[in-house]
């Protein structure tokens, strides 16, 4: 019994006291390391300087940022190797010489006409040397102009308290916990306090754990904050997002939440709240810069108040962003909408929303050549641009290659959604706009034209005829449109279909004519008087 107590104890100490320190070597290495996967995924970013002191069971270390550095810095060859070209030599303004006239010319004239001609060219000449002198005492007075400088690369400082594993308290087990805050001035510092009442409104905790990932929490305390400048505040309650990754980023997940954020103005008589503000989401790399996944933020409710103590509502806000890869394309989704709105104005026209949409879908992305086209992003970062030559060839020229390589492989923007819902029912429009078979030569001389062949919509739209009616002069319009043609009635529902194709347009089947390109028959006179 003695033998294994003594085992446990020996076991404690080598866990809690000897292996701290080791892990500290290790935790140094790998902290390291994920500040250089940074950069490499962030271009813009350039660590400058890091320093860690080591210890025991805690070390520190102070990393230096640079934002954009080398970008601004090749700005700044930009602009000096224009101020050292040299002036273009301009030619020498030759003033035409009046000739004199053959003296039997001058006979003509009388003495008088004579004597104020001279005069007034004397008075010409007079007012030409003031108006010289005036600007030449202006110029030698003025200040001279302040140089145009160019942007200059910013820098911060993070500080990170780092906890050696194994046991890192309230984050569980792993290699290390890191405490990360912003190396800031005095007077910053106080001025944040004096603001949110605390000099670190925000923190950020990581925890790298023994297989190579590990997460990030954003967090902070809810609180109240009086605008010295009028009467509003703002109050927030707690919040935290935490986003986990692996080894290398290969997959990515959020989590967060911000349950309740008031923005108050007792002056006016008008407030906002809102609640319920969540962010999830999870995504996993497929080559190079490219994810599948989705991501969502959500509200579950915002309230507007005006001064008239109207209230505008909206429930169900929400942001969906999603990616897939399949067949060497990639699609990128977006959904923005909400469930039930209400306000006065919907209120006094009846009409109840209860949802509203906007889905849209880029589709046909060619895998391979986007992430082509992210990389001649991310070298922009890199690449030397001291010079107009390597401005063209390391960012013009990529860009316009890798786009035009895009543009080849017939994109498709697809309508998913565009529309709302209510209890008479739904108003949508639903379509897709394809480019097919674009080529370098039709952004030529005629590219308007060029392009406008090689544009395909099919759109679709559908709408009710008693949502119409609930609409100011509604019933009048549909009743128009059905009589011109572009619109017909299927069942309850006035339906539209429109189809752009080959440079012509047609209406529910029925060619019109575009302005400018013609199409359809020709328009009718209009009848006498």
């Amino acid at each position: 019994m003695k033998k294994i107590v003594s085992v446990v104890v020996v076991t404690l100490v080598l866990l809690l006291v000897v292996a701290p320190w080791g892990i500290g070597r290790v935790a140094e290495k790998r902290i390291n390391a994920g500040l250089d996967r940074v950069t490499v995924e962030a271009p813009y970013l350039k660590i400058v300087d890091r320093k860690w002191t080591g210890g025991w069971f805690r070390s520190e270390q102070e990393v230096t940022f640079e934002v954009f550095g080398d970008m601004f810095r090749s700005l700044e060859a930009l602009e000096n190797a224009k101020e050292t070209q040299a002036p273009p030599i301009e030619a020498d303004i030759v003033e035409p010489i009046e000739e004199e006239a053959p003296p039997a010319k001058l006979a003509e004239g009388t003495k008088a006409e004579k004597a104020a001609a001279l005069k007034a060219a004397e008075e010409a000449a007079a007012a030409e040397a003031a108006r010289v002198a005036e600007e030449e005492a202006a110029a030698a007075t003025a200040e001279p102009a302040a140089p145009t400088e160019p942007p200059k690369p910013v820098r911060f400082t993070v500080r990170n308290e780092i906890l050696h594993g194994p046991v890192l308290w309230s984050s569980g087990f792993g290699i290390a916990r890191v405490n990360t805050k912003l190396v800031l001035d005095e007077e910053i510092r106080k001025k944040i306090a004096e603001f949110f009442g605390t000099e670190e409104p925000v923190h950020l905790t990581s925890r790298v754990g023994f297989l190579g990932g590990g997460s990030t929490r954003f967090w902070g305390e809810g609180r109240k904050i009086k605008l010295k400048e009028d009467s509003g505040s703002i109050a927030y309650d707690d919040f935290r997002l935490d986003v986990g990754y692996s080894s290398k980023f290969d997959e990515v997940d959020y989590d967060g939440k911000w349950p309740r954020l008031v923005f108050d103005d007792p002056e006016i008589n008008s407030s906002m709240l809102v609640e319920g503000m969540t962010l999830v989401g999870e995504t996993e790399r497929t080559r190079g810069d490219l994810y599948d996944g989705d991501v969502r933020f959500a509200i579950d409710k915002v309230s507007i108040t005006d001064p008239d103590k109207a209230v505008t509502s909206i429930e169900g806000i929400h942001y969906i962003v999603g990616t897939k890869t399949q067949d060497d394309f990639v699609s990128v989704s977006a959904k923005l909408g909400s469930g039930k709105v209400a306000n006065k104005a919907l209120k006094e026209i009846k009409l109840d929303l209860d949802e509203v949409h906007y889905d849209f879908t880029v589709r046909r992305l060619h895998a391979e050549t986007l992430q082509k086209f992210i990389t001649a992003v991310k070298d922009i970062y890199t690449k030397p641009m001291g010079t107009p030559e390597e401005l063209q060839v390391n960012f013009i020229e990529p860009l316009k290659e890798h786009g035009l390589a895009i543009l080849s492989h017939d994109p498709e923007f697809a309508i998913d959604r565009l529309g709302i819902v209510t209890p008479e029912g739904e108003g949508v429009i639903k379509g897709v706009i394809r480019l097919k078979g674009i080529t370098a030569e039709d952004f030529g001389e005629n590219a308007s034209l060029a392009l406008l062949g090689k544009i395909e919509a099919d759109m679709t739209f559908e709408v009710p005829q008693k949502l119409l009616e609930k609409l100011p002069n509604g019933a009048t319009g549909a009743g128009l449109a059905v009589d011109q043609g572009f619109a017909k009635r299927e069942g309850e529902k006035l339906v539209s279909h429109i189809v752009y194709k080959n440079m012509k347009v047609t209406v529910n089947g029925k060619e019109v004519p575009i302005p400018g390109l013609g199409g359809g028959p020709e328009p009718q006179p209009l009848p006498e008087g």
